[in-house]
């Protein structure tokens, strides 16, 4: 079973131009069956003259003991294998809750940023993973759950280019990010030339480095084979077996229902990837001749004209949106979203994602996110909510923070409130609006609609659903940059003041 997975490696990286001792290959490696047999084909074409190697491994912080173990396991085997290793820890757990993001996809988004700060740290020429084709199968089978169309059921692809994998996934974490572009993509790394490169001579430069899958037309019977014959021990992770979240599910429970019923299921998906991504390439191919008439793209803005978007096909004018969204840094939009989006009339606006806003007019629709060139420049809240400390301050992103303290603010202006904390009802956080959400502004005769309060402050319509609130859990405070809630507004009576203040960073 071994020499069939071998061959395939070695075609694979042949078919890309890395079968060469020059290309250097970061390879993300769990620990796992997968991972393990990946490298270890990647480390025998190594001394048949193949690329360079180094490991990256993420310790997600969702175990404890046992997930430090898996990660001191993989640097001990990249030692023992003659092989550099970048092993690091996030805290995604924390990361979830920041971001509102489930821990499978919050453990996604950490590992993929985590993956492009390495690559370019070391001037990878690829990115490696070990996803495979029991993988694929259970890829495209949650797409078709979710109703996907057919950029949905291509699945995963082999090789996947820069901007599409590292340009969204770092954004929030705190690491370096990736820019999703090759602006500033490091022509030399001293990592390699230190670790790879005992003499001393210059890596040549390379382009930012695409995201590779060698083994994914190998199934994990085959892996397990390999792993077998091969003698290697690699780590179980009990998460991939817990049901509760969608992908082990299929994996444990609905694929194996499918293919007790239909033997062959899971090859039968792998092909309707394969005509999927053909006809999503012919799709694309039409929206590439129309795009230049389409679409106006200005720094952190897609502008779509209108006379030509009432003459797309509805499948065609579904793409587009995609198209500039994706331009934006948003990932991929819901069905749902963009038929909303698709249905706006002019005068409306929608939010499409997080920071990503829509508007559409008379002479067609706009995109853009939040913090760039606003019609007003305000301050927008990056979550859902984020808690404030006092004292303390937070970032909310597009430059701009908010900070809490117990004195006032050496210049005091419409970014800053006085605050009386002995009305406060609960600790301070930042939240954006609700809807049909009133307040009695301080120094005003009856409660507002805090809409009618934004219109008359003159705040852009794209720009009140991320417009942060300072609030307790059961009241809003301060809109910020409007007037303070009256029951909350500070006095000359008032025993303890707070001042809250939205500043713009400086850069």
């Amino acid at each position: 079973m071994s020499e069939p997975l071998l061959q395939r490696a070695r075609v694979f990286l042949q078919a890309h131009g890395l079968l060469r001792p020059a290309a250097r290959l970061l390879v993300a490696v769990s620990g796992g069956p997968d991972s393990l047999c990946l490298l270890h084909l990647l480390c025998r074409l190594r001394l048949e003259g193949g690329p360079e190697l180094a490991v990256a491994h993420l310790d997600h912080g969702f175990r404890g003991d046992e997930s430090a173990a898996e990660a001191a396991f993989v640097a001990a085997l990249a030692a023992a294998w003659g092989l550099p290793a970048r092993v690091e820890r996030r805290d995604v757990p924390a990361l979830a809750r920041a971001w509102g993001f489930g821990p499978p996809a919050a453990a996604r988004r950490a590992r993929y940023a985590f993956l492009a700060a390495a690559a370019r740290e070391l001037a990878a020429h690829a990115v490696t993973v070990a996803h495979h084709a029991d993988d694929q199968a259970e890829t495209v089978l949650l797409h078709a759950l979710r109703g996907a169309g057919p950029a949905g059921l291509r699945g995963m692809r082999p090789v996947v280019p820069w901007a599409e994998w590292a340009g969204q996934e770092d954004r929030g974490t705190g690491g370096q990010g990736a820019a999703g572009q090759a602006d500033g993509w490091p022509a030399r790394s001293v990592v390699w030339e230190d670790a790879l490169r005992p003499g001393g001579e210059a890596v040549p430069p390379s382009p930012p480095p695409p995201l590779i899958r060698p083994l994914l037309a190998t199934t994990r019977a085959e892996i397990l084979a390999y792993c077998a014959a091969h003698g290697l021990e690699p780590r179980d992770d009990p998460s991939n077996r817990d049901t509760r979240y969608g992908r082990p599910y299929v994996r444990h429970e609905l694929l194996p229902a499918l293919e007790r019923a239909r033997p062959g299921a899971a090859a039968a998906l792998a092909r309707a990837a394969e005509i999927c991504a053909d006809d999503y390439d012919f799709i694309q191919g039409q929206l590439d001749a129309r795009w230049p008439a389409l679409a106006d793209e200005r720094p952190g803005a897609v502008r779509l004209r209108g006379e030509v978007w009432a003459g797309l096909h509805p499948a065609l004018q579904r793409y587009a949106l995609r198209r500039a969204a994706a331009a934006l840094g948003q990932g991929e939009l819901s069905l749902a979203r963009v038929d909303a989006a698709r249905a706006l009339h002019p005068g409306h606006w929608a939010e499409l994602g997080p920071g990503l806003l829509i508007e559409a007019d008379q002479g067609g629709l706009s995109l853009h996110r939040t913090g760039a060139a606003p019609p007003l420049d305000g301050p927008q809240l990056s979550a859902a909510e984020l808690p404030l400390l006092v004292p303390g301050e937070v970032a909310l992103g597009g430059g701009w923070r908010c900070m809490a303290q117990h004195w006032p603010p050496g210049r005091a202006d419409r970014w800053w409130a006085a605050i009386d904390a002995g009305a406060l009802d609960g600790p301070l956080l930042l939240r954006r609006r609700r809807a049909g959400e009133r307040m009695r502004p301080a120094g005003g005769r009856g409660s507002r609609r805090l809409q009618d309060i934004m219109v008359d402050a003159k705040i852009p319509g794209p720009l009140r659903a991320a417009w942060p609130l300072l609030a307790t859990p059961g009241a809003l405070v301060w809109p910020a940059g409007l007037r303070v809630a009256a029951p909350f507004a500070a006095t000359d009576a008032s025993r303890a003041t707070i001042w809250v203040g939205f500043l713009r960073s400086e850069l």
